[in-house]
């Protein structure tokens, strides 16, 4: 970390050591960049990850995006930056274009250009610089090329979408003029074949983030009449809004031009049109979106009343108790709290109960009232155990106390043995745990794995009984080749976790091989399975 001054506290430091253990290794492949500052790359891991990064002229991350499962800045956009870093920084300072092309003769230049014009790419290029009346065609003529070439498989959006955020970077070089008519043309075309495609790779659709970002940047300020037509079609055009998040991109950027020149009938007009035809998560949004509007015309009296008649949506209840608390008025966001969890509970979405408990829970401890109830009722929340909670509503009893309260707690769980064994395995209640296991219906090897590295060494031998019983029934169940081959494995696993009991997995792994054939589906390739692994 020490040498890299500017890695973006982004990445928690462990995230970064791995980022640069997968790049001192050879795993980023293919970096190319698609747009000004953009890049992208193949990240090789557990899987081929496709990742990117846009970076500011400081090598600072402005945003980036993988699709591996991790929801955060991950190890393989640590990677392609760590990457980046040595490219970029290796590639040195080349001497200035201009100093070479000032001591350069007009002929010599002449004939340079036309050297480089034999590539069709570059010509089409340097025509639209030199005549900017024709560059229109030639952008028309261009999209054309790589539409009329698209098909609908994943691998066709894949190469689409590269191709469109090539262009858009060579678009992008050509200066605010020729964004304001590339976009026009490419709007339409790009969400009619988002539509249509297989894009599971998501390329595509970061071809449409680059569009609407391109056009973010070329409408902040004296936006082109071009390019404001352009987004009043696209926000006329649901497919933005059902696809992904764009179409509210696009409304951002749309809501700032209304704004700047303020278009307030515009404005209100649109966004009440959405509200008319909004539904669930939609209509959350344009709500906030009519709010928003009020607050940016002044409209102090309007903007107040339209919040007050929507608390019922949690967006606008989360700033009410945020406001509250900013005030230390407890008694009143302990009020809309409950409103809050009221109103959820009764539409069934538990999600936003959970949320709002959460939320009250952080309340009462603050303010030092009693939280028995809600601990408890947090720490078993849907039948899942919340160790924190639990550890909080346990406080809130004596030593003296505890002991009869678990013992009702016990039974009350009787029917739940996951969470019962959960509890006491937290409580290493070993004996009951044991007992909890040995009685439970659905015990299967997941089960046994997820509790037993709990148990001290006293209790292996039990554990390891738990384990043959359970594979007793599964090698009874099993019918094909691949599931005796499974279950010949986790059996020589477990003998070697548990070195003191391999003879009790052996003398098992014995009466099975012994077995008589009608209780085995398959007996030849059971055996040959269990000779495999040395039983």
């Amino acid at each position: 970390m020490s040498n890299s001054p500017r890695l973006p506290g982004t990445f928690p430091p462990h995230i970064a050591d791995r980022g640069r253990h997968y790049f001192e290794h050879g795993k980023v492949r293919e970096i190319r960049e698609t747009a000004a500052g953009r890049y992208q790359a193949t990240v090789r891991g557990s899987a081929m990850y496709s990742v990117w990064l846009k970076l500011d002229k400081g090598l600072r991350i402005q945003s980036g995006g993988c699709d591996c499962p991790y929801d955060d800045a991950c190890k393989h956009m640590a990677a392609l930056w760590y990457a980046l870093q040595a490219q970029l920084e290796t590639q040195g300072v080349p001497q200035p274009l201009a100093d070479l092309l000032a001591r350069s003769n007009e002929a010599a230049l002449r004939e340079m250009l036309m050297k480089l014009a034999e590539d069709e790419t570059v010509r089409e290029r340097l025509t639209a610089l030199l005549q900017p009346e024709k560059r229109e065609e030639i952008y028309q003529q261009q999209i054309r090329q790589m539409f009329t070439r698209a098909g609908y498989d994943y691998y066709d959006a894949m190469d689409l979408g590269v191709q469109v955020q090539d262009w858009l970077g060579v678009v992008a070089q050509d200066g605010d003029a020729a964004v304001a008519e590339a976009l026009p043309l490419l709007m339409p075309r790009l969400i009619r074949a988002y539509e249509r495609m297989d894009d599971s790779g998501g390329i595509l659709a970061d071809a449409i983030d680059s569009a609407v970002e391109l056009l973010d940047q070329a409408t902040h300020e004296n936006a082109p009449e071009s390019l404001i037509r352009c987004l009043d079609k696209c926000l006329k055009d649901d497919r933005y809004f059902e696809y992904g998040d764009s179409g509210y991109k696009l409304y951002h950027i749309r809501a700032r031009i209304w704004q700047q020149n303020g278009q307030w009938k515009a404005w209100q007009k649109y966004v009440d049109s959405r509200l008319a035809k909004a539904d669930g998560w939609d209509s959350k949004f344009w709500a906030m979106a009519r709010w928003q509007l009020f607050q940016a015309q002044g409209d102090t009296a309007g903007a107040q009343d339209w919040f007050e008649r929507h608390l019922y949506l949690p967006e606008f209840r989360k700033i009410a108790v945020a406001q509250a608390v900013g005030q230390q008025n407890w008694a009143e966001a302990e009020r809309l709290l409950r409103e809050g969890m009221a109103l959820a509970e009764a539409e069934e979405h538990f999600g936003t109960l959970h949320d709002w408990k959460l939320q009250l829970f952080a309340l009462m401890q603050q303010t030092g009232a009693d939280i028995r109830a809600l601990a408890e009722d947090l720490a078993f929340f849907k039948g899942d155990l919340s160790l924190p909670h639990y550890q909080a509503w346990k406080a809130t009893f004596s030593e003296a106390e505890w002991p009869s309260e678990f013992e009702r707690l016990l039974a009350r769980l009787a029917k739940n043995p996951w969470l019962c064994a959960e509890i006491l395995q937290h409580e290493q209640k070993f004996d009951l745990l044991l007992s909890v296991l040995q009685q439970y219906a659905n015990l299967s090897l997941t089960t046994l794995d997820h509790f037993s590295p709990s148990f001290p060494e006293p209790y292996h031998a039990q554990v390891v009984d738990c384990y043959l019983t359970v594979f007793d029934r599964e090698i009874a169940q099993a019918h094909n080749r691949k599931q005796y081959r499974q279950l010949a494995k986790q059996l020589k696993m477990l003998g070697k976790r548990y070195p003191d009991q391999q003879q009790a997995v052996s003398v098992f792994a014995a009466e099975i091989k012994a077995r008589n054939n009608t209780k085995l589906y398959r007996r030849p390739a059971l055996l040959e399975e269990w000779e495999r692994v040395g039983f």
